[in-house]
């Protein structure tokens, strides 16, 4: 069986969450040993862009096949001639895996990954832009004509059967992992992560996309009533609606103590993370929650929302706040600082959790999602 394998989210300037879920996942694919009688084409369209250095090389399992249509066009010929074939562009293939809803053509089996349902569920917290570009892509139709769909939790599982009707059985829930890389830092490596970011003293951390969504205004609100020294980084792109949070953090009266970075270092967020006091990801909603997870790894205590997945992130690991409480979340953040106990038992527990996520488990479900689409030919 040949699959495509989709890896044109790998090609954003300022990586996502979701382009980082592809780059892993697939390495993670690619890495485990051949199977008999399959092999892999890998797709991408690369007008006007520069390749990653990480893209997975070619070898006797798997080809590479970028085409270099202008971005737009190839995503309006898709979308409303059903032309040309993603399988014509890549010398034909028996399947085609997409990691993230896409514009795609194919009369062959589909597999396609959904992070949330997030569009669906709030589109107040979508431009317009971002609204159209769902629209488009026809979501419901797409998964309810796939051979199978991936759910990243079964949060997001139970979102697509009560908002698609998609059949349960249909679906697979294939969790992110998380790398090596997020691990406790050494004193050494947090006091040089300081000194690159200007961090001084004790600070709590948020670490994602600055938008309504993720209920960056309510932390604001909910440290504004801490009081003390402690800081507030808020760390990641800017996303929409990102100028009101700015403004909210400038009238604060914890201004001073409210520190914004722009997207972070790769390298450098293990440590950010292990210098914290805690992650504190009081989100209305996500489909997964990957900062949550590589917290934990790093032994940090985190704060979350208990709405949408985020329970199965952080289990007992984490302090589960009501995202739409700005006393609560205000209390979980006061209790980590009061009780270094707290921190600890925290910490310890988040390791251990964090350790069940591994990124070769994620591609052995996926690696086993193809076997049965092989099965059933």
């Amino acid at each position: 069986m040949r699959v495509i394998l989709d890896i044109r989210p790998m090609l954003e300037e300022k990586r996502s969450g979701v382009a980082n879920y592809t780059a892993r996942l697939l390495r993670a694919l690619l890495d485990r040993p051949p199977v008999a009688g399959r092999d892999y084409a890998l797709f991408c369209n690369a007008y006007g862009r520069t390749l990653p250095a990480d893209l997975p090389a070619a070898a006797p399992h798997v080809e590479r096949h970028f085409s270099r249509y202008p971005n737009r066009l190839l995503n309006a010929a898709f979308a409303f001639a059903g032309r040309p074939l993603l399988e014509g562009l890549c010398a034909g293939a028996d399947a085609i895996y997409l990691p993230n809803l896409n514009f795609v053509a194919t009369a062959k089996p589909l597999v396609a990954t959904v992070h949330d349902l997030s569009f669906e569920r709030y589109p107040r917290f979508f431009s317009a832009k971002q609204r159209l570009w769902h629209r488009l892509i026809r979501p419901r139709s797409l998964l309810r004509r796939a051979a199978f769909t991936v759910a990243v939790s079964e949060h997001t599982k139970t979102d697509l059967v009560e908002s698609y009707g998609l059949d349960p059985d249909r679906i697979a829930v294939i969790n992110p992992g998380v790398g090596p890389e997020f691990a406790p830092a050494g004193e050494a490596e947090k006091e040089q992560v300081r000194r690159k970011y200007g961090l001084d003293g004790e600070y709590f951390l948020y670490l994602g996309t600055i938008e309504p969504r993720k209920n960056v205004g309510g932390l604001i609100d909910a440290f504004d009533r801490l009081g003390g020294k402690t800081r507030l980084v808020i760390a990641g792109s800017r996303g929409w609606l990102c100028r009101d949070i700015f403004r909210q953090a400038a009238r604060s009266p914890a201004a001073e103590r409210i520190r914004f970075l722009d997207r972070v270092a790769d390298g450098d967020q293990p440590a950010l993370y292990s210098a914290a006091a805690a992650l504190v990801y009081p989100s209305f909603y996500e489909g997964f929650g990957m900062p949550p997870l590589e917290a934990m790894a790093c032994g940090t205590p985190v704060i979350v929302g208990h709405a949408s997945s985020l329970g199965e992130v952080a289990g007992d690991a984490g302090l589960m706040v009501d995202p739409y409480d700005v006393g609560e979340i205000a209390d979980a953040m006061k209790a980590v600082l009061e009780e270094p106990g707290l921190g600890r038992l925290l910490g310890g527990r988040g390791r251990q959790r964090a350790a069940r996520f591994t990124w070769e488990e994620s591609a052995a479900r996926l690696d086993r999602l193809f076997a049965r689409l092989e099965g059933a030919k």
